[in-house]
């Protein structure tokens, strides 16, 4: 699982959310089809099934943020994670397990080992998050980047701190995106609102 250590040390992260079965997950909300595109619903609360990637916005630094998970676009001052390792399939690793994941390849933050993160950690169905029409993201945390050459590559359970659980990532889940035409819908009707409460 690991790749040879820079020279300069750089920070890394591991998508890693399993140690037990009382880890934080992703799971479906309600409405939700199992493989997140049509069809059979996921039970509320349930770990996402394979079809499902999880990602990651996240600023070098801890960032005083505030953003309760949700399916929106995460806090504007977190940029999108890009390059290997910075997604991963929900259950497709060797624990294939309902709403865990973990990734073969660490994820290079573009810092230096022992740096803090700030991070959301999103969920999606589709080819990204931003058009996912199912979607989800966790609650802003803090971590700590490891150097890709330690020893203990595992959870953050087991003491290295590398893994996405513990105090670091929460569960969250993925629900319906409103489409435009909802938003639009729903402006009109309160105009015409305005309008009758006006003429009375």
């Amino acid at each position: 699982m690991g790749v040879a250590s820079s020279s300069f040390g750089d920070g890394y992260i591991l998508f890693d959310n399993y140690s037990s079965a009382a880890d934080p997950a992703v799971t479906y909300g309600v409405g939700v089809p199992l493989n997140g595109v049509s069809g059979a619903t996921g039970q509320v609360g349930a770990g996402l099934a394979n079809g499902w990637t999880v990602g990651i916005y996240f600023a070098l630094g801890t960032l005083n943020i505030t953003d309760p998970a949700g399916n929106g676009i995460p806090n504007p001052s977190l940029g999108l994670g890009t390059g290997p390792g910075s997604t991963v399939a929900v259950c497709s690793s060797a624990y294939n397990v309902p709403g865990f994941f973990i990734s073969s390849t660490p994820f290079d933050t573009g810092g230096i080992a022992d740096d803090t993160i700030t991070a959301e950690m999103v969920a999606y169905s589709g080819s990204s998050y931003t058009t996912s029409l199912y979607r989800g993201h966790s609650d802003p945390f803090t971590m700590t980047t490891y150097s890709s050459g330690s020893v203990g590559m595992e959870n953050i359970n087991t003491g290295y701190p590398n893994g996405l659980v513990g105090d670091y990532m929460q569960s969250f889940s993925v629900t319906p995106v409103p489409e435009p035409t909802s938003f639009a819908l729903g402006g009109l009707s309160l105009m015409v609102l305005v309008l009758i409460r006006r003429k009375f």
